[in-house]
């Protein structure tokens, strides 16, 4: 089990995920933005962590960068990070979530969970 470096902190508020199918393979391809605050530092590093998940073997890929805010414009602006902490600690928070459950769905690896709405009549 990878556990989160002592000394930082995922800032959840700012996690932004997106997801989408991958129908030729069957996976899911999970783009997750978050901010990461390091003890003794001020400011924050902001990550963008991609993986893949597949039903059978679940994670099979990932990728980790961290945004280099004073790229030049003949530099990436995203290098390289070799934090798998964060893909550890980004894929548990997102297989929690309703987002994972609705992209799963709509892959046919679990029911999706509808919704009924009650038809209630309006009183004047």
């Amino acid at each position: 089990m990878v556990e989160l470096a002592p000394s930082s902190v995922i800032l959840w508020d700012t996690l932004k995920l997106s997801a989408e199918p991958l129908r030729g393979r069957c996976d899911i391809l999970v783009v997750a933005r978050v901010k990461v605050q390091t003890s003794g530092r001020k400011g924050f590093d902001e990550y963008r962590i991609n993986f893949e998940l597949n039903r059978h073997h679940g994670l099979v890929s990932h990728d980790t960068e961290v945004l280099t805010p004073a790229a030049g414009a003949d530099e990436p602006l995203w290098r390289y990070s070799g934090r798998r902490d964060l893909v550890v600690a980004v894929k548990n928070r997102f297989l929690a979530t309703q987002l994972y459950a609705h992209v799963a769905g709509q892959l046919g690896w679990m029911p999706e969970q509808r919704t009924d709405l009650i038809q209630a009549p309006l009183d004047p």
